[in-house]
């Protein structure tokens, strides 16, 4: 398996925190979440940042928190749901490291926002399927790709391990990959890993 870092990417609440603390634990590499760096730096929850900075003074700190986070080695990084959208972070993620995209239904979104204290700012503003069109380009090229909707946190980081020791490649939307084991009847949840 390779040594470069792992970028775990997708829409708001797909799991990219919970699995990447799982993916880092197992391999013995450190955790990033790109969230934590911005609110770290600006001094302020996310949502502060969006309320009194606005969108595009967050997304100054999301691109100086990943391309500081490209740097390192042997890390799992979990990226907010927009970083993506930006092609030139995108292309070096793509170029760099290995790129995760989690995928989600919007009503998996909801139900696991819902569930979250941290305020999700974008979330707030309302249409979920808008929102997952509009960042669908962003996600389409990935290493592997991973759906995380009726899966434990467990068997998705289990499935992400196989395929990057199968030595995956750049794939598009229609290679989506859904872990092997059987979908759990318990809903999603960090305690789950």
């Amino acid at each position: 398996m390779t040594e470069k870092s792992i970028f775990l990417g997708g829409f708001m609440c797909s799991g990219k925190t919970s699995v990447g603390k799982s993916l880092s634990a197992r391999l013995g590499w450190t955790f990033i979440d790109t969230d934590d760096m911005i609110e770290e730096r600006a001094g302020m929850p996310v949502g502060q940042i969006f309320q009194h900075l606005g969108e595009p003074a967050f997304r100054a700190l999301e691109y100086s928190a990943v391309t500081d986070a490209l740097k390192g080695k042997m890390q799992v990084v979990s990226l907010g749901g927009g970083a993506l959208v930006n092609e030139e972070l995108r292309n070096m993620i793509l170029s760099h490291a290995r790129l995760v995209i989690l995928d989600v239904r919007p009503e998996t979104v909801l139900a696991r926002a819902r569930g979250e204290t941290r305020p999700r700012p974008l979330l707030e503003k309302g249409n979920v399927p808008a929102l997952m069109e509009k960042r669908r380009g962003a996600y389409a090229l990935c290493h592997i790709r991973v759906a995380t909707d009726e899966f434990t946190i467990s068997s998705v980081a289990d499935r992400i391990l196989r395929d990057l020791r199968e030595g995956s490649s750049l794939s598009g939307t229609d290679r989506s990959r859904e872990p092997e084991e059987i979908p759990s009847s318990r809903p999603w949840s960090p305690a789950l890993v």
